[in-house]
């Protein structure tokens, strides 16, 4: 009995023995499995795309845990839950995946919403029983029993749920449901690797502040049309580039957070004029580039085009303020043997043409366009090297009195030597005030007309020396160093400012009357006299007329060519007893003939200028002229004695020796 007893405890100790080696071995493998999971799943969110990611840790769980169905949702951020489409056993049950996937669930509704409000693992031992679920119906028909929900978790963010199923009826395990949160967590990594991806390649290919596409996603638009232009040459795409037309005075009033907001007003307004399918983007500033791909045919391009303008009509508001902007819209129709950045400098070509012809204009690209373009760039490139080297030259017409013929004045004009010819001003100097040359170049001839000044003042044969005009563009005029300029040249050189008539255009004035009003009061202020130039062709009213704190207008030249019109002649007169009448000198400009000299001086026109007396010439070549004082009195008086002393008619110069 003895050793019967000894030998059954042997075999319970046995057995006990060999169930604890078992449970031992089993919580090992179920150890070894478990973080061979969290091995797997780590590398699937490190290593692949998020679908890939989510197609390996759904078939590793369900391989793990002898799943019969998985499936991911995707939480989205307006808060639904949408099914991924990713699923591992769905060709066993059919019927519950078309229910699933045409479900759209939110937070707290069905097992996945219930996940998200919980935000960690969820067990249901009988899915099929909980009849409030939206899905119970078609698990009871499909046979499934237990399910598991748990989410994906991007930081503390739930950005997904997976779902187990399985025909068996499972009690809970706390450390499987521990297990899947982990495994959760580490599939969120995919998700935010994803998400910096995104953000990434987006800010790689969009602008920041409008969220259009930039140039290198309208490049990739332009390729893949090209592409499709090359296979089917009977589609038409246009490229059009949009640019705002006084868009810096916004910035400059109100400044750049106000430009911004009008930028995305302008972004707005722009998609709403387009196609569905048309390409919007934003290269910089206030410049746009639109690609229109499958129009029928060009026709369709006038009607985009009409489309913004009529966007663009609308003021815009910032601040309390209204703002009109318009659009400058340069147009090209696509090639299949061009490339992008071609297509897009072709457009930008004609937008810049656009603009030369005033506000609001669309121009479309022609080779003639892009020939005078090339023209131009290779002109701005020599001019550059004009202003810094030696090719420079001021020449110097006469301003005459027409009562006595004596010179009293003389005009400084830039002159351009290249390669032993003259370019013609008409030529170059339009181009430095675009290219803001005009600057540089103005500066050089005040100080270059101011040093010869003191040269003419030095040369004993020259009883009076003349006052010299110098010409004032916008840009100069905006130019916050313009009054140091002036004063530093007059000093330089000996100079008095009453010596000094400042031309300034209408237009000048017109862009910015206020501030344009300031700066001429300041010149005024240091001794100069200012002279309104081109009078009667910038549109000024009235009012700011009375306004410009001017001592002489000077007639365009258009006019004094027209005065055997008789309408023409009627506003020349007007134009002279305005001028009186204000106190200011008129003087005519671009007198060729004698008839208009005649007439002029039967107008009482005080000073006049013009190839019948002579052209601009170099200083060295007019010299003699100022030495002989009388050399045009019988020019103008026709051997009859003057009808007044010369100096005395000249309102600038008796204000000047005024201030003297």
């Amino acid at each position: 009995m003895r050793l019967e007893r000894r030998l059954a405890r042997e075999r319970a100790a046995r057995r006990e023995a060999e169930v604890i080696s078992e449970r031992s071995t089993r919580r090992l493998v179920d150890e070894q499995e478990r973080l061979l999971l969290l091995r797997t799943v780590g590398r699937a969110a490190n290593e692949e795309t998020l679908e890939r990611a989510l197609a390996h840790t759904l078939a590793t769980i369900c391989r793990h845990g002898s799943w019969a169905l998985g499936h991911a949702w995707r939480l989205h951020p307006d808060g639904e839950l949408r099914s991924t489409g990713e699923w591992v056993g769905a060709e066993r049950f059919p019927a519950f995946r078309e229910a699933t996937e045409a479900l759209t669930l939110r937070a707290g509704v069905g097992l996945p919403g219930r996940v998200v409000n919980h935000r960690g693992a969820i067990w249901l031992r009988d899915f099929s029983a909980v009849l409030t679920l939206p899905r119970a119906e078609a698990a009871a028909a499909a046979g499934l029993r237990t399910a598991i929900g748990f989410p994906i978790m991007s930081g503390s963010d739930v950005v997904g749920v997976i779902e187990l199923f399985t025909p068996r009826i499972l009690p809970r395990d706390a450390e499987l449901l521990e297990l899947l949160d982990q495994v959760g967590t580490e599939l969120g990594r995919s998700i935010e690797r994803q998400q910096s991806e995104e953000r990434l390649r987006h800010q790689a290919t969009h602008d920041a502040l409008t969220g259009l596409p930039n140039r290198v996603m309208i490049r990739d638009a332009l390729h893949r049309a090209i592409s499709r232009l090359r296979r089917e040459d009977d589609e038409c795409t246009a490229v059009l580039f949009v640019d705002l037309d006084g868009f810096k005075a916004v910035n400059d009033t109100l400044g750049h957070v106000a430009g911004d907001a009008i930028l995305k007003d302008v972004a707005a307004r722009l998609r709403t004029s387009l196609r569905p399918h048309d390409t919007l983007g934003r290269l910089s500033g206030d410049e746009f580039v639109i690609v229109c791909e499958s129009l029928a045919s060009e026709h369709g391009i006038t009607t985009i085009t009409e489309r913004i303008t009529d966007a663009m009509r609308p003021p815009f508001e910032v601040e309390d303020e209204l703002f009109s902007l318009t659009a400058s819209i340069g147009v090209t129709v696509a090639r299949p043997e061009r490339e992008p950045e071609e297509l897009i400098a072709e457009a930008d070509t004609a937008m810049y043409r656009a603009k030369q012809s005033g506000r609001g204009h669309t121009e479309v690209y022609s080779e003639d366009l892009g020939s005078r373009l090339r023209r131009r760039n290779e002109l701005e490139r020599a001019l550059r090297g004009a202003a810094a080297g030696d090719e420079l030259r001021v020449h110097y017409q006469p301003e005459v009195d027409l009562r006595g013929g004596r010179i009293v004045g003389v005009e400084a004009l830039v002159r351009w030597e290249r390669h032993g010819a003259m370019v013609m001003p008409v030529e170059f100097i339009p181009l430095a005030e675009e290219s803001g040359l005009i600057v540089g170049i103005g500066g050089w001839v005040l100080e270059e007309a101011a040093r010869q000044a003191q040269r003419w003042r030095a040369d004993p044969e020259i009883a009076t020396p003349p006052w010299t005009s110098v010409n004032l563009s916008v840009r100069q005029l905006a130019d916050p160093e313009l009054l140091r300029r002036v004063a530093d040249s007059l000093s330089a050189y000996g100079g008095h400012p009453s010596e000094l008539l400042l031309e300034v255009t209408e237009s000048v004035i017109l862009e910015d009357v206020d501030a344009g009003l300031a700066v001429l009061a300041e010149l005024r202020a240091l001794g100069t006299s200012i002279a309104i130039d081109d009078f009667g062709t910038g549109y000024a009213s009235l009012s700011y007329l009375r306004r410009f704190p001017a001592s002489a207008v000077k007639i365009d030249r258009s006019f004094i060519a027209a005065l055997d019109d008789p309408r023409t002649l009627a506003i020349v007169t007007a134009m002279v007893e305005l001028a009186h009448a204000l106190g200011l000198t008129p003087i005519a400009e671009g007198i060729e003939t004698a008839q208009q000299l005649a007439t002029l001086r039967e107008l009482g026109c005080d000073l006049g200028q013009g190839y019948y007396f002579a052209q601009p010439l170099p200083a060295d070549e007019l010299a003699p002229l100022l030495r002989d004082p009388d050399q045009f009195a019988a020019l103008v008086t026709g051997g009859v004695a003057p009808v007044a002393p010369p100096v005395a008619v000249h309102a600038p110069r008796r204000a000047l020796a005024r201030r003297r």
